[in-house]
């Protein structure tokens, strides 16, 4: 018995040793829509949807059993719309204000602003009063509730009275559901603050359905704002990635020691406890010392996690010319430079300076035609 627990220590013993170390390369993700020129934004509070209206007193039944032995109350009303617009401000500034790419004017004067505007004033003194680049117009362009209850018949036994045939006596009940939906659809639009055209509209659609089981008593649905407040936070931070540069990481697995290097054993070691600069000279020391292709791959790997992309693929390429054709070496270059690649892509939208495109065109009623009038 003894040897036989031996043998699963041995075995488990070497599958952890076995398991590859993996590193993450950090780097700048560009932003979808490029908004370098547009740090200082004035975010306007979200247009409600003004279709929305309010359900009946009592949510529908789909069949005559449920409609007979349930009775639930819808939990909202028609203000649901205005409360879904409300939350969406709050959501789209937290996402936008935790990027900290832009500086932000709140809605009550942006607001204030777009009204002045849309009584057919002049706002461009405004706009530079509080440097303003851009207005972000939030919308709930629709949105919609669906709620219904239904019945399922389902089959029981009695064990303490039998049928003619002296079995258990089988009978019959209902299990009644409550399924509710909820769809919206939302977008935002970038309008330049100086030319008052617009720079970018986006567009969302989401969907959220539940099910489930309720009694025979009466009681209040689920308030549905719940599922819009998700779907909402969702559809804020997927707007903050568009409009702002990101960091992101990629994680990459050191090459094995194959052929086996003892030298470079410590090192190993050395990343698994954090240490990436000892464990860096290591596999440098040695790939210089003798061509050992895990220790010169994992040293540009390794310089890549210290942010100094460019001598990682300078390494790179000095490996290709000892190992040409090696598959390995030559995917974490293409990932390196596509690394840098997004790196300066992102830089540029920092800096203001990648080259300007404009993605939609102008309007003479611009607030008029974003805000649905």
């Amino acid at each position: 018995m003894r040897k036989k627990y031996l043998i699963v220590i041995i075995v488990l013993s070497f599958l952890l040793t076995a398991c590859s170390t993996s590193v993450r390369v950090g780097y700048n993700r560009p932003s979808e829509i490029d908004m370098g020129r547009y740090r200082n934004i004035a975010v306007a509070s979200t247009v409600p949807f003004r279709g929305f209206q309010s359900p009946g007193f009592y949510v529908r039944s789909v069949d005559d059993v449920a409609a007979s032995h349930t009775h639930v109350r819808s939990s909202y009303d028609r203000s649901l719309a205005d409360e879904v617009a409300s939350y969406a401000t709050g959501s789209l500034l937290g996402s936008l204000s935790s990027t900290g790419f832009f500086s932000i004017t709140p809605p009550e004067k942006a607001d204030r602003m777009i009204s002045k505007n849309r009584l057919g004033y002049s706002i461009q003194d405004d706009v530079e009063y509080y440097n303003i680049d851009a207005f972000v117009i939030p919308r709930i362009v629709s949105m919609d509730v669906n709620e219904y209850l239904s019945s399922e018949r389902y089959y029981y036994y009695d064990y303490s009275r039998v049928d003619k045939n002296g079995k258990p006596l089988r009978l019959v009940d209902y299990r009644y559901y409550l399924t509710q939906s909820a769809s919206i659809v939302y977008s935002y639009t970038v309008i330049d603050a100086r030319t008052m055209t617009i720079y970018v509209t986006k567009n969302f659609s989401d969907k959220i359905e539940e099910t489930t089981e309720v009694g025979r008593y009466g009681f209040n649905a689920p308030d549905p704002a719940v599922y819009f407040e998700k779907m909402i936070d969702n559809i804020t931070r997927i707007t903050a990635f568009q409009l702002a540069p990101s960091r992101a990481a990629a994680e990459i697995e050191l090459m094995d020691n194959k052929p086996d290097n003892k030298s470079v054993d410590a090192a190993y070691d050395y990343v698994k406890d954090g240490n990436i600069a000892a464990a860096e000279q290591i596999f440098r020391d040695v790939w210089r010392q003798g061509s050992h292709l895990p220790s010169g791959y994992n040293y540009a790997l390794l310089l890549a996690v210290e942010g100094k992309i460019d001598s990682a693929i300078a390494v790179l390429e000095e490996i290709q010319s000892v190992y040409a054709g090696n598959g390995d070496v030559a995917r974490l270059l293409s990932d390196l430079e596509e690394i840098r690649r997004n790196n300066a892509e992102a830089q540029a939208q920092i800096d203001g300076t990648a080259p300007y495109e404009n993605y939609t065109d102008s309007s003479s009623s611009i607030f008029a035609l974003v805000m649905g009038d």
